[in-house]
């Protein structure tokens, strides 16, 4: 589901390894993507020195093939939204005399399926304790002991409760906290605020 963590967790992982492959490539899909325009992005991430504007989609195909024959290589696919892409561009990568890592995040179960054994990695929304430390984290993290004050307790689990284990809402109504003063009416206003946001979400 949005917001579960997907792209952060990807992009901790890629940030640590890609320097260990001679070539990396990070493109964002979306769900309205085009295959020519796919494959301009991963040619300019991959730094391929083609005119990538003018050029053929068989043509630019082929330039991806031909630079990356030989090389170690990863390229990520983030919010693929149909296993359609991967269909469509995975004999643009070649397959012998090099290795290629591919990591797709997905919303969609079907996407998932394109894994092989044990690679699909499905994300949960945070349990209630772990919700908590985040939030702590998030919203006193000038703090020594990142604990939350007991009379801002009931209020700040109803907060985290709307976040409904959601790591990255949960960190983000943290970090909007941990600018206020730590009162109880600050924090209702906050409260409040977010009230009138999902009652709005929420109506047809």
């Amino acid at each position: 589901m949005p917001g579960v963590g997907k792209t952060t967790l990807v992009a901790h992982v890629y940030n640590m390894v890609k320097l260990d492959f001679d070539a990396a490539a990070w493109v964002t899909v979306s769900e309205s993507y085009r295959l020519e325009d796919l494959l301009k992005k991963i040619a300019a991430e991959l730094g391929i020195t083609v005119n990538i504007a003018n050029v053929e989609m068989r043509g630019l195909a082929e330039s991806i093939h031909n630079y990356l024959q030989g090389k170690n290589y990863i390229l990520v696919l983030d919010d693929v939204w149909t296993p359609l892409v991967w269909l469509e561009t995975r004999n643009v990568f070649p397959t012998s005399n090099c290795t290629g890592r591919f990591v797709i995040t997905s919303r969609k179960h079907e996407v998932s399926l394109l894994a092989t054994g044990e690679s699909a990695l499905h994300l949960e929304p945070l349990e209630a304790h772990h919700s908590w430390l985040l939030f702590c984290k998030g919203a006193f993290w000038n703090d020594d002991d990142k604990e939350c004050p007991f009379e801002l307790q009931e209020l700040a689990r109803k907060l985290v409760a709307k976040c409904r284990g959601l790591p990255i809402a949960i960190a983000c109504i943290g970090r909007l906290l941990s600018s206020k003063p730590p009162t109880l009416p600050e924090w209702e206003n906050v409260y409040r605020g977010l009230d009138y946001t999902f009652d709005e979400r929420c109506d047809p």
